[in-house]
């Protein structure tokens, strides 16, 4: 008797189908379950990782570390172990375990996102609303979760909370930095600074230490909440713009923003209020094409909250005079202008609450000698292996971020359309974060990341989410070995995995059609440059 051998067809939704169906919620589903358990797990450990960051080294962070020890007293009826592992039983001092701790719980998630940007990039056919909506929720988990963990790698919450409180004393925290006995208070060890952040961010951070009393406790929490509901916002405005231009790029934006760790760990996890300004960016596009005046107004409390969403300026005004090109331009000009008072009006008078001198940017001109992390950082680390100077080149990578972005904006007036601001918008925040700025946090890649999310399948929007998805291990060295090593290794060579680490996931990420075309452009180059061996008959 012959047997009959049948090839299983591959179930809609599957990975290999070809289509999505009834699987891909299930697929997600197990996604954002391994996602929600990785961030939980990472909230748990964080408490351990910043107990020895306290620690760590000769001085480590007295009052870090003091907070801790008054942690481990208050629990050590409840378990005396748990505060044990807090403090002098704290594995974590060992580097070995604590870049595994900290880097594996953020890795999976990562993967996950990749996979799932890469998966709705390969499968063709519409995306269905159910599944666009299931890629909303998982990621809300993700930001609850995040809420319970406590800062790790920066304790910039606590300057947020200190010149919050200056304010409630009645002091000027763009003119008088918080004293040493102000900052024992709390889990904090940096040096007493003046406020570096925009003037509306500072009515709202005296809003919430009015509410706390100071608890430390309190304080964390109000400001968790307060970012993570801004978060959301945000994602939910990711997802309504998206779907003006269909599903699937709705679909795609949310994975892009919402399923990278970076957002919740430094939004609702370590309390960063650059969300503050991103949704307010996000508010000012979604009114863009109305021409009405809450678009500049909520650009112009985005830049009250941090200045440099003005650079976002450019993109409001060149699209609005390439949509009325057909007007005489001193009429298209004054019309810009009367529209732009009321958001103008609004910047002066949150400014001039604080604004004294011009000593009030001082703090923030102070930070434009902090270097890590750039792109220009690679070719430091060629420099320092071939042992030559190439400034030219340094100047010239710098530059092209901005000539870039120059070309989008020229794109833009010609043919004035949403798509076309919102890769105006990405290109502009992303020549502040990588040629404009000295350094790179981390966290600076919320701001093009949220705009890239809106054009998720451009090839520059995939580059910024490989940025984004591997930025958070690149300042671990940094953050750990601050003090004692060679800044080189510290600060200047991450940046080669960083950035070689983004260009490889952009060229992954590629969908099938892409990567066909790729292929195909790259097999004909031969011929294009003239090199290819003439045939011999």
């Amino acid at each position: 008797m012959r047997m009959q051998f049948w090839k299983k067809t591959p179930s809609a939704g599957s990975p290999s189908s070809g289509r999505f169906g009834s699987d891909s919620i299930r697929i997600i589903d197990r996604l954002g379950l391994t996602t929600t358990l990785c961030l939980l797990s990472f909230s748990v450990l964080s408490y351990f990782l910043a107990a020895s960051n306290g620690h760590y080294g000769d001085v480590g962070l007295p009052n870090q570390a003091a907070f801790f020890d008054r942690l481990a007293a208050s629990i050590a009826d409840l378990s005396s172990p748990l505060a044990h592992a807090l403090t002098d039983g704290n594995v974590f001092t060992h580097d070995g375990l604590y870049f595994l701790a900290y880097c594996l719980p953020l890795a999976l998630p990562v993967a996950s996102a990749a996979w799932l940007f890469r998966w709705l990039s390969d499968v063709d056919g519409p995306v269905p609303k159910a599944m666009t909506d299931r890629l909303f929720l998982w990621p809300v988990v993700f930001t609850v979760v995040s809420i319970f963990s406590f800062p790790v790698m920066t304790q910039d919450v606590w300057f947020s909370a200190l010149w919050g409180e200056e304010i409630v004393r009645g002091q000027n925290p763009y003119y008088v930095p918080f004293t040493p006995e102000q900052a024992a208070a709390f889990p904090f060890d940096e040096v007493p600074a003046m406020m570096t952040y925009g003037p509306l961010w500072a009515v709202v951070s005296a809003g919430v230490m009015a509410l706390s009393g100071g608890n430390v406790w309190v304080t964390a929490l109000l400001f968790k909440l307060l970012l993570a509901g801004v978060w959301i916002c945000g994602f939910a405005i990711i997802r309504q713009i998206g779907r003006t231009h269909d599903e699937a790029t709705a679909a795609a934006g949310l994975v892009a923003f919402g399923w990278l760790p970076i957002g919740h760990i430094h939004s609702a996890g370590e309390a960063h209020n650059d969300m503050a300004m991103v949704v307010l960016m996000l508010l000012w596009l979604m009114r863009l094409s109305a021409g009405d005046r809450a678009g500049p107004l909520a650009l112009a409390a985005s830049a009250a909250c941090k200045y440099t969403s003005a650079a976002l300026v450019s993109v409001d005004l060149l699209y609005r005079l390439g949509k009325s090109r057909n007007q005489d331009f001193k009429g298209r000009l004054t019309a810009y202008l009367l529209r732009g008072i009321p958001a103008a009006a609004f910047f002066l008078a949150v400014l001039f609450l604080f604004y004294r001198s011009p000593a009030f940017f001082d703090a923030v001109r102070g930070m434009s000698g902090w270097q890590w992390l750039q792109p220009v950082d690679v070719v430091r680390v060629a420099e320092r292996l071939l042992g030559i100077d190439m400034a030219p080149l340094r100047w010239l990578l710098r530059g092209a971020f901005a000539g870039f972005a120059l070309w989008t904006l020229a794109a833009l007036y010609r043919r004035p359309t949403a798509e076309n601001a919102w890769k105006a918008a990405t290109a502009v925040m992303a020549a502040v974060v990588f040629g404009l700025s000295t350094h790179l946090w981390p966290w600076f890649m919320l701001w093009p990341l949220a705009l890239a999310a809106l054009v998720p399948s451009w090839w520059f929007s995939r580059w910024i989410f490989g940025v984004a998805a591997l930025a958070p291990f690149a300042v671990v060295p940094f953050w750990r070995y601050e003090d004692g090593f060679d800044p080189f290794y510290t600060k200047t060579l991450a940046a080669l995995p960083l950035y070689a680490g983004a260009t490889l996931f952009m060229v992954w990420m590629l969908g099938r059609k892409e990567r066909a075309a790729v292929a195909a452009w790259a097999a004909s180059l031969p011929g294009r440059l003239r090199i290819a061996r003439p045939h011999r008959s």
